[in-house]
């Protein structure tokens, strides 16, 4: 409580430079830019039939449906991470946030990896696990220490 008390009157969450922004919105903008190229290349036509198959396909299929969500989660969940971050002042002296490297998805949840900045620790997110829990919309996060990289942890969101 007194690290984040110290890093409140330090200052704020810093805002990210462009590279950081694209990074952390980079499926979002293959959508958004990728999405009218594509119609132009093969024409909206096909664009339409093959996202209603895709659409139909999750629909009736339960697999499909579960494999869908998943990665969706796995879209949503890093985005809901940093805002946990930002908001429990999860940050370095400059205000940066923790860097998310990769999400997958488990048979509970996703698995989240991040690298923990300088000035960031393991105790920081295991001591703010129930508000990282409740910013992903779980019912649990669990946080372990990467056995291999001190600066890497392992968070796991159990829904």
């Amino acid at each position: 409580m007194t690290r984040q008390l110290v890093r409140a009157l330090e200052g704020r969450v810093a805002p990210p430079g462009p590279f950081v922004v694209v990074w952390r919105w980079r499926y979002e903008a293959a959508l958004l830019i990728g999405g009218p190229f594509l119609v132009s290349a093969v024409g909206w036509q096909l664009v339409v039939t093959v996202a209603g198959l895709l659409v139909a396909l999750v629909s009736v299929s339960p697999f499909a449906r579960r494999r869908a969500l998943a990665r969706l989660w796995c879209v949503v969940t890093p985005h809901r991470i940093r805002t946990a971050c930002a908001e429990a002042l999860i940050v370095t002296r400059r205000g940066r946030l923790p860097v998310v490297l990769w999400t997958g998805p488990t048979r509970e949840g996703e698995r989240v990896w991040v690298y923990c900045r300088a000035g960031i620790t393991e105790a920081d997110f295991a001591g703010t696990a129930p508000l990282i829990a409740s910013a992903c919309w779980a019912r649990e996060v669990r946080v372990t220490k990467s056995a291999r990289h001190p600066a890497v942890i392992r968070v796991d969101v159990i829904r």
